[in-house]
């Protein structure tokens, strides 16, 4: 089975433009594999990407045997500037959401200072992190059979991971009032946004 990027849309408050970085996992794709996991950086635009045109290298996410009944879970991040990016990667390998670093290499080759992320990701590092929030803000799934799943593009709408407080660019100058006013609560497990994924057969 070989999984590639199609599209992704994040609805607002995640409407953003920067570096979103999709964990992409296969949970007991066959006996004896209890995960295979990769993890994509991709820039969105006002919160979507599309990899219609993209080359394969581009989009291509894990190519895997698959036997019986598998989980398919996409997880994402906030869209995030690029200097935010080396402290979320230090705090991704430091709470061990993959044992090597093979996860990350293909990041390696677009970010230098990673090679510096990756020498402190440490079990010292790890204790160090106080922040318990969540690393991925949204995240969706589907359960499949390698006996009954056909060769086509598959849609994972993605729900919030915790609750989260939206507002809107305001002069400080005006009331706290009015301010609270325009901001919006977004409820852990709500709908906010999707991803397509083209999934292929042997």
């Amino acid at each position: 089975m070989l999984l590639q990027l199609n599209r992704i849309q994040l609805d607002s408050p995640l409407n953003q433009s920067g570096q979103c970085l999709i964990l992409t996992e296969l949970i007991l794709p066959r006996n004896g594999i209890a995960r295979k996991a990769a993890l994509k950086d991709v820039r969105l635009t006002k919160g979507k990407a599309s990899f219609a045109r993209a080359p394969f290298y581009e989009k291509a996410l894990l190519k895997e045997k698959v036997d019986g009944l598998f989980g398919l879970r996409v997880s994402v991040t906030r869209p995030l500037k690029h200097p935010a990016l080396n402290p979320f990667l230090r705090q991704l390998l430091a709470t061990g959401i993959e044992s090597s670093t093979d996860l990350l290499s293909p990041l390696l080759i677009r970010y230098s200072p990673l090679g510096d992320v990756l020498g402190q990701a440490s079990e010292a590092l790890a204790d160090s992190i106080a922040d318990t929030s969540p690393t991925f803000i949204a995240t969706g799934g589907l359960d499949l059979d390698s006996e009954t799943f056909t060769s086509g593009k598959i849609t994972i709408p993605l729900k919030l991971t915790e609750t989260i407080r939206s507002s809107q660019e305001v002069p400080l100058s005006q009331k706290r009032e009015k301010r609270r006013r325009i901001s919006k609560t977004y409820k852990k497990g709500s709908l906010l946004g999707e991803i397509s994924l083209d999934l292929l057969g042997d």
